[in-house]
């Protein structure tokens, strides 16, 4: 002490003193080198090592300090401080030395576990750092104790809150105060957390208490925003809240969302199976979250549900922690529904096909529609009160009194205005006002129709009304309106005045004339009757009645004939009300009787013309079958050639005769209606084939060449009449073989179509003959003409030809098309659309190995006509055959019954009995073969011979050759080839 200049008597004085004093030294361990006895008897007889290190004093944090505590043996002792600088010396200088008394506080062991919690950031400071600090900052704040320990405090508190801080520190420093706040301190990690302080103050030095709040901070923050979410919700729904922890999988619902939902506060998601009436929501909630929500700060979706109850759920929510969100769920099916309806309203409103506008009471317009719109002209511009419309009508004023309403008015109110459109045309406007309170608000309904047409309309029926009214009294015949009430009285509720002139009537008497009684008086006797039921059978079947009767005239004796014509209807009362007309067609009916005489006698004359051309194609063929029969017999003689020659030429007129008759019998059918088109099936290609081949022999005869052109597919079945397709195709090849000398005649056959079931078929004749000049080409299909007369001279012909072939074609759905230059050839042709057929199975005959040739047969002719029996004799002589003849039918009978025949040759005209109703008797008990013989045609009495049962038919005049071949057929058992 001597050497470091401390005088002995300051020495003594401060070795006795009771307060504890001791030096050290300024050095590191900073070693204590004097001490008085105090010190030494409460604090340095303990200390192993007599340096500041010893005593676990940190020089370095209290070289700005005068006052210290320093800590030994679990209690605290407080002490001045003067350091080197101070004194001029180089020790420090520890003095006013003693215990400091706590007062019932805890000890020394308590504070420092007190001080040690793991909850609270406990800390003591002076002016704006700290002198100690507990480790509970490591966790809260990330920091070691010594990287706070004498630090300015003001680099760690948010920016936001450091003037705040302040002001707490500037109020309340050097002051025996409190003070609560909370601030935001940066972590090492250089975040912020949130920290709830309390600091107790004291003149010089401050002590802290401070929580780690910044998960109650964030779960406020999240409980107001979720608030505010709730806030956005409609007011008018229930609100719940929901918290989701999608690692977990835990969904927690408020009660209010628990009762909207119907489920538990908590669902576990990762649940599996989950119970039936939750699994909806859960799968629905799982989707739209992972589609959503699952990346976003702030989220929205809807879930409906439909299985348990309709329901339209609105979720919205916010992130509230990692994998942690929250949010509010409502029920907005009910809101939905609501703006649902009140768009289809106002939809219904917009889209009314009434022009409409609804106004306020004072006239402000709320709305208009589009109909409304296209009106008035309001597409591109907006108006918002009545009277802005007034310039279009022609009173301004006129929307005072739509909106002009009592208090207790309810009513619907009209009026009637003119009105120029936006096209500027003037239109005739109902207007409809209804007044309307929704929500103490009062509202006025406008409905504008446009009844330009209905007035036009109303103004058009007075004026037709006028002209009916006129045209009843004008009209030929007369009204009338007749009801059959529901008691069966019969009366006439309207009669105009034409009725009097067709009954007969006075004008008084027809006002008179209603009792349907009256009317009946009037009726002729024999028509009465016919009136009374048919009327009956009107008002029964409820349809229009028409009867013609004779009513009496003014003349008692005579009577006019009246048509009578009403539709009945059944009016809803039960009434039956028949509107007609009565009108004097005795004129008609004199007309009806002249016509009904001429018609009569033009059928008259027809069917003589009929029975006449029968009569002399009959008595032609007679003839004609006997020439023919004795030029057979003739050439059987081995006549030398001139003979021969003679014969032939013979022949060949009789085959003209005969043609000409069957053009006259064919004209006569077709003229009388009679002659049918059938549909039989047939080999097309077979039939063409064979015509071309049966015409061969006449082109060769006449030295022209006749070529077939046929396309591919015709080789088909087809239904058709082709007897009358052959004779059509006859008629053009014989026409143009006829007027074709040493040159060509080409037939074209072509399939042009085949569609279904249909064939078309395309037809030409084409000739290199002498050619039709266009002044005769229409002429040559007119009956009974020709070119010119010398054509029937020199190529003969009826002239019928062409005529029947045109009228053929007409009746087979076809026409005839003719292109023709005289000098250079014709060209007839037409189409002709065909059924097909299934295909027929075409009978082949076996080759016999021996031909039927009868020695001798005995035969029985039936023929009234000697010439006819002795020319046929002598044929059936020439063939070696024997034969009886009769001369009726009813002699053929008796033949039969006595004798055996072979074969039976039956004449069909015959007297006492024909020769159908004497086939008829021998079919009933003879099994002999009969073959027809007749001078008729062959499609006139095909259908008798098939009904009566021949087995055969021959035309006359007979072809020798074609009759032998016949009896050869039906005697070996073969049918009639038809």
């Amino acid at each position: 002490m001597q050497e470091r200049g401390i005088n002995s008597t300051f020495k003594k004085i401060i070795y006795e003193s009771s307060e504890m004093v001791f030096l050290a030294d300024d050095t590191f361990p900073y070693s204590i080198f004097y001490a008085n006895d105090s010190f030494e008897n409460q604090i340095g007889q303990d200390l192993q090592e007599k340096t500041l290190a010893g005593l676990g004093l940190d020089i370095n944090a209290y070289i700005f300090k005068e006052e210290l505590i320093l800590t030994h043996d679990g209690k605290d002792y407080s002490f001045r401080l003067e350091l080197p600088h101070e004194n001029g010396s180089n020790y420090f200088l520890f003095y006013k030395g003693k215990e400091v008394r706590t007062h019932g506080l805890p000890s020394k062991k308590e504070s420092q576990q007190f001080f040690k919690s793991g909850l609270d950031v406990i800390a003591i400071g002076q002016h704006d750092y700290l002198t100690y600090l507990n480790g509970t900052v490591l966790p809260v704040l990330g920091y070691e104790v010594e990287e706070l320990l004498n630090t300015n405090l003001c680099n760690f508190i948010h920016p936001d809150d450091i003037e705040r801080v302040r002001n707490i520190w500037k109020n309340n420093a050097d002051q025996d105060t409190n003070a609560f706040f909370q601030t935001r301190l940066k972590t090492k990690q250089g975040e912020f957390k949130n920290l709830e302080c309390s600091v107790q103050f004291t003149p010089d030095r401050f002590f802290i208490i401070a929580r780690d709040i910044t998960e109650k901070v964030k779960s406020t923050e999240i409980q107001e925003r979720v608030e505010l979410l709730a806030l956005e919700t409609p007011a008018e729904v229930k609100t719940g809240t929901w918290n989701f922890n999608r690692q977990s999988s835990i969904l927690t619902f408020s009660p209010v969302s628990t009762q909207l939902l119907e489920c538990p506060a908590i669902l576990d998601l990762s649940k599996n199976p989950i119970e039936n009436s939750n699994k909806e929501f859960v799968t629905k909630w799982l989707e739209s979250f992972e589609l959503v929500a699952a990346e976003k700060e702030e989220f929205d979706f809807s879930i409906q549900l439909k299985e348990e109850k309709e329901q339209w759920l609105k979720v919205k929510g916010i992130a509230s922690g990692d994998h942690k969100f929250s949010g509010v769920i409502w029920d907005e099916y009910v809101i939905q529904e609501k703006t649902n309806k009140i768009s289809l309203l106002e939809g219904l409103f917009q889209n009314s096909p009434e022009p409409g506008i609804i106004v306020y009471s004072d006239g402000k317009i709320f709305q208009v529609n589009e109909e409304a719109k296209n009106l008035f002209g309001l597409e591109q511009e907006k108006v918002n009160h009545l009277s802005e419309l007034g310039v279009l009508f022609d009173n301004s004023d006129l929307w005072k009194d739509w909106i002009q309403f009592d208090d207790s008015d309810a009513h619907i109110q009209r009026f009637s205005s003119l009105l120029i459109s936006a096209q500027g045309k003037q239109l005739t406007l109902e207007v409809s006002s209804k007044s309307i309170s929704i929500a103490s608000e009062k509202y006025i309904s406008l409905v504008f129709r446009n009844i330009t047409e209905k007035v036009t309309l109303e103004k058009t029926i007075e004026e037709s009304s006028d002209f009916l009214m006129n045209l009843t009294e004008q009209v030929p015949g007369g009204l009338y309106q007749m009801v059959l009430d529901v008691e069966g009285k019969m009366k006439f509720s309207f009669l105009s005045k034409g009725i009097s002139t067709v009954l007969g009537l006075k004008n008084e008497e027809l006002d008179q004339f209603t009792d349907i009684s009256a009317a009946i008086t009037r009726v002729h006797p024999m028509d009465l009757p016919q009136v009374i039921m048919s009327s009956v059978a009107s008002a029964r079947k409820q349809e229009p009645w028409q009867c013609q009767f004779r009513v009496k005239t003014d003349d008692e004796n005579n009577f006019r004939w009246v048509l009578g014509a009403a539709r009945p209807q059944l009016l809803p009362n039960g009434d039956m009300v028949w509107y007609g007309y009565l009108t004097d067609i005795s004129n008609q009916k004199e007309f009806e009787a002249k016509l009904d005489e001429a018609r009569k006698t033009a059928e008259k004359a027809s069917q003589i013309k009929s029975d006449f051309l029968s009569m002399i194609s009959h008595e032609l063929r007679t003839p004609l079958n006997a020439i023919s029969g004795s030029v057979y017999s003739l050439l059987q003689e081995q006549p030398n050639d001139s003979q021969k020659t003679a014969l032939n030429t013979i022949n060949f007129a009789v085959d003209n005769l005969i043609i000409m008759i069957n053009d006259l019998l064919d004209f006569q059918k077709i003229e009388a209606g009679k002659l049918t088109i059938e549909k039989a099936p047939f080999n097309f290609q077979g039939l063409v084939n064979q015509i071309i081949k049966g015409l061969s022999f006449h082109a060769r005869d006449s030295k022209n060449n006749l070529n077939l052109h046929i396309s591919e597919g015709l080789d088909i079945w087809l239904k058709g009449d082709k007897t009358r397709l052959s004779q059509i195709l006859n008629n053009l090849i014989t026409n143009a073989l006829k007027f074709t000398n040493e040159g060509n005649v080409d037939v074209t056959v072509k399939l042009i179509d085949r569609k279904g079931e249909k064939a078309k078929v395309y037809f030409e004749v084409k000739d290199s003959g002498i050619g039709i000049a266009k002044e005769n080409q229409e002429k040559i299909f007119n009956d009974f003409d020709q070119v010119k007369p010398t054509f029937s001279t020199k190529y003969g012909g009826t002239g019928l030809g062409l005529s029947i072939t045109k009228k053929l074609l007409s009746l087979m759905g076809g026409a005839i098309q003719l292109e023709s230059e005289e000098g250079k050839g014709s060209r007839f042709y037409f189409n002709l659309e065909f059924d097909l057929a299934e295909e027929q199975p075409i009978s082949i005959t076996p080759e016999k190995s021996k031909v039927f040739e009868p020695a001798t047969l005995k035969l029985l002719m039936a023929e009234d006509n000697d010439v006819n029996a002795l020319v046929l004799g002598k044929i059936i002589k020439k063939w070696g055959y024997t034969f009886d003849r009769v001369m009726n039918g009813q002699e053929a009978v008796e033949a039969v019954k006595s004798n055996h025949y072979d074969c039976i040759l039956m004449d069909i005209q015959m007297p006492v009995m024909d020769g159908f109703d004497a086939t008829v008797a021998i079919k009933s008990f003879s099994k002999s073969p009969v073959i027809a013989l007749t001078a008729a045609a062959k499609l006139e009495i095909m259908e008798r011979i098939d009904e009566c049962g021949f087995d055969g038919f021959v035309a006359k005049p007979i072809d020798a050759a074609e009759l032998l071949k016949k009896i050869k057929e039906v005697v070996s058992g073969e049918n009639y080839s038809a």
